[in-house]
């Protein structure tokens, strides 16, 4: 398997592990050297701290891979995430309501682990979270 493609396994495991929110798994595919780029959360246990918030906010997770692109030491991956908003998620208290999220991921992949990663959450998604919790306040 050349680099790319090995690369690209990585973060398809990743994302296995994201599903089945395995804190112990992120070592396997996450560098102690990692660094988040969007929201500082960095290593393995900064993985596993925020995959266990989503996890712990949106019961009924479950996240997908759409689409998967590799090429050398970058992979982007396009996700989707459904479930029902029945926890605490940064500001956002429980709405009860099912939830969509949509986004962009990228990774750099070196030596078989993830060293960097980049996260972009679609801004309609977001928005939605807002509106749902607009309705509960109003």
């Amino acid at each position: 398997m050349n680099d790319t493609a090995g690369n690209e396994q990585v973060v398809r495991q990743l994302y296995e592990y994201i599903q089945r929110n395995d804190a112990g798994g992120f070592a396997a595919v996450v560098s102690e050297k990692h660094t988040d780029h969007s929201n500082g959360r960095n290593g393995p246990a900064g993985f596993a701290q925020a995959v266990n918030n989503i996890h712990k906010a949106y019961s009924d997770l479950k996240s997908e891979l759409q689409l998967i692109v590799a090429s050398g030491d970058l992979v982007v991956a396009q996700w989707r995430e459904t479930g029902v908003h029945t926890g605490q998620f940064f500001n956002l208290k429980p709405t009860n309501k099912p939830f969509e999220a949509t986004g962009l991921n990228m990774y750099r992949v070196v030596d078989g682990k993830i060293v960097d990663s980049w996260i972009s959450v679609d801004p309609r998604t977001i928005r939605a979270q807002q509106a749902a919790q607009a309705a509960l306040e109003g």
